[in-house]
C-alpha cells in the first residue's frame, strides 16, 4: 500500500489520485487546483473528473465560466473512498489495537519513517520502534511470538513489510544520551501507538544521582 495515497492499491491511475484529493475535503475545488493537489496534469485530470461526474461520483457546480469538484458523499461508493483513503490511518489503528492487547505490555510502540510521514511508496517498510519492559527477556517466547505475530498482521492489513527496531526501556536511555541515529528520526516522525507521549519517551535521561552526595552535617 502507497501511504501517500492507499487509493492507488485499487487503481493506478489518474482517478485514484483525483478521488484522493476530492475525498480529503469538504471543500468544492476547481480542475486546476484538483490537478496541482493530484501532482497530474490538468488535461488529465479535467477527461477524469468529466467521467467521474457521469458516474455521480463527483459533483460539478458551474461558477460562471468556472467549474468546481466536489466528491457526491451521498453516493453508495462515497463511503469505500473515504475508507480507502484513511487506509493509512487504519493501518496505525490497527496496530494500536493489537499490541494494546498484548499479553505481555510494551513500554511503548512508536511508528515512524515514511510511512508516518506519508511520504513513501507502495514497496516502503513500516517502520516500528518496540520498547520492552527491562524485566522481559529479549529472547522470552510469548514476547517473541507477540512480535511476530504483529509484524505478519502488518504485512496481511497493508501488504507492507513491518521493520521492527527493538530495544529495552534501559537500551533506548542509552541510545538517547548517546543521541544515536534513530533519535533524531523518532522526534522528527514519530507517532506514538501505545505508551508515553513522545515528549516523554524521548526526554533526555536524568544524571544518576551518587548515593555519596554530600548533605550538611548536624553539628
Amino acid at each position: 500500500m502507497d501511504p501517500t495515497n492507499p487509493l492507488r492499491a485499487l487503481t493506478p491511475t489518474v482517478d485514484a489520485d483525483v478521488l484522493f484529493v476530492l475525498a480529503k475535503t469538504r471543500k468544492a475545488t476547481t480542475g486546476a487546483k484538483t490537478a496541482h493537489n493530484a501532482g497530474r496534469s490538468y488535461a488529465q485530470v479535467r477527461h477524469c473528473l468529466h467521467r467521474l461526474v457521469d458516474t455521480g461520483m463527483v459533483l460539478a457546480e458551474p461558477h460562471g465560466n468556472s467549474v468546481s469538484y466536489q466528491l457526491n458523499r451521498d453516493h453508495v461508493l462515497a463511503p469505500l473512498v473515504e475508507a480507502a483513503a484513511s487506509a493509512a490511518g487504519e493501518v496505525e489503528a490497527r496496530i494500536a489495537r493489537s499490541v494494546q492487547a498484548w499479553t505481555l505490555p510494551a513500554a511503548a510502540v512508536v511508528l515512524f519513517g515514511s510511512f508516518a510521514r506519508r511520504d513513501g511508496h507502495d514497496a516502503s517498510d513500516v517502520d516500528l520502534l518496540l520498547v520492552r519492559h527491562d524485566e522481559i527477556g529479549e529472547d522470552d517466547t510469548s514476547w517473541t511470538a507477540q512480535r511476530h505475530d504483529l509484524a505478519r498482521a502488518v504485512r496481511t492489513w497493508s501488504g507492507n513489510n513491518a521493520q521492527v527496531i527493538e530495544m529495552s526501556v534501559t537500551e533506548l536511555a542509552t541510545a538517547l544520551t548517546r543521541e544515536e541515529d534513530l533519535i533524531p528520526n523518532l522526534r522528527r516522525d514519530g507517532v506514538v501507538l501505545a505508551g508515553p507521549s513522545l515528549a516523554l519517551l524521548l526526554a533526555a535521561p536524568r544524571p544518576a544521582q551518587s548515593s555519596s552526595a554530600s548533605s550538611e552535617e548536624t553539628p
